[in-house]
């Protein structure tokens, strides 16, 4: 009897933190966005979908076809994601006083309905629907049966970070750390999203490329910024949920862990290979 009521209990907190917290006790703020205003079952179909698609129906449907040639279609995309993020780093760059804002640990009030924070909260969405835009980058892999970029470090960065930011708008979407993960972010794209643009322009310019391996040092030295930001706020930080801290401390060691992995087979070993 015990052991099934343990049961009980245990799944009653699961399905309160995964799905009822979710729908009961949104920011009143950011409700009726589109896209935030979603159940957790809604949003995380159209997340599984993405997955589905580019780990198994795409794969699938290219089989037997060519792969699609899409150096014009890919020049015009990361171009237009250089643009995006830039807009992005300038925006927070502008608004957020010279860094001070990220050295406020008190916990923003969901009450607050001044015009600067509804401001925030609305571009918030619109960094949001960009990260919607990172995804179309895999399905240009499947496309052009480039499967095996499609890695498990690729699905869930590109996976995570709009659940990661579906959670704060629904949650609270002006906490500091979100606005100085968009400028770090923003910034790591477009030096991204740039070396991809200028590769799509042909073996002639390959030889300017030799600076890939310093963009993934920058993403280690983002996850390594963002683990000792949250100790510094752990410590800190007055009014958090501890929810966030046992969610946003394990995130960047993991991502570290991910993308050092990569940086490992991909210049360490090749270097010892040669």
């Amino acid at each position: 009897m015990a052991h099934t009521m343990t049961n009980s209990s245990t799944s009653s907190t699961l399905r309160f933190a995964l799905y009822d917290y979710w729908l009961d006790f949104p920011d009143p703020r950011t409700k009726h966005y589109p896209v935030v205003g979603m159940s957790p079952l809604t949003f995380g179909l159209i997340m599984a979908s993405y997955v589905w698609f580019v780990t198994s129906i795409g794969p699938k449907l290219m089989k037997n076809r060519e792969p699609f040639q899409l150096r014009s279609v890919m020049l015009v995309y990361n171009t237009a994601m250089v643009a995006i993020n830039t807009y992005f780093f300038a925006m927070v760059v502008v608004h957020c006083d010279y860094g001070k804002r990220f050295l406020d640990f008190k916990y923003p009030d969901r009450n607050d309905w001044s015009a600067r924070t509804l401001w925030e909260l609305s571009m918030g969405w619109w960094y949001l629907m960009s990260k919607f835009l990172d995804l179309f980058d895999t399905v240009l892999f499947v496309l052009r049966k480039k499967q095996s970029h499609i890695t498990f470090l690729h699905l869930y960065h590109h996976t995570c970070v709009p659940v990661f930011g579906w959670m704060f708008l629904k949650h609270n979407g002006v906490m500091p750390a979100t606005g100085l993960f968009g400028l770090i972010n923003s910034f790591i794209h477009i030096l991204m999203y740039s070396y991809y643009a200028l590769s799509t322009l042909g073996p002639e310019v390959r030889p300017y490329l030799w600076w890939k391996k310093y963009i993934t040092q920058a993403q280690l030295a983002q996850f390594a910024f963002g683990i000792v930001y949250g100790i510094v706020m752990l410590f800190l930080q007055t009014g958090y949920p501890v929810f966030w801290f046992y969610f946003g401390l394990t995130q960047p060691f993991f991502f570290f862990y991910l993308f050092y992995d990569f940086y490992r087979n991909s210049y360490f070993n090749k270097t010892k290979l040669n």
